[in-house]
């Protein structure tokens, strides 16, 4: 695996570049609208509420808008450390 520029050793192209988690969410990956980085961190946020009509709302609102990056970038998210 080679190695991205300004992100920590061994960290690959689709690797975060730093602690995931830790406060508000980093900037996400290049090309993703800010609206769509807000409503996945609003999924997150109610994920970690277990607000399931929120998230139903949400997941369904990103649906509409989504790409296979911004749904990369909600994984990413949801299995980052608190």
């Amino acid at each position: 695996m080679t190695a991205v520029p300004g992100t920590p050793a061994g960290a690959g192209p689709g690797e975060p570049a730093g602690s995931a988690g830790l406060g508000w969410a980093p900037a996400g990956p290049a090309g993703i609208d800010p609206s769509v980085r807000e409503t996945v961190e609003q999924i997150v946020q109610a994920v970690r509420d277990g607000d399931d009509a929120r998230i139903r709302d949400l997941l369904a609102a990103l649906a509409a808008v989504a790409d296979t990056a911004a749904l990369l970038y909600l994984r990413q998210r949801l299995y980052a450390a608190q």
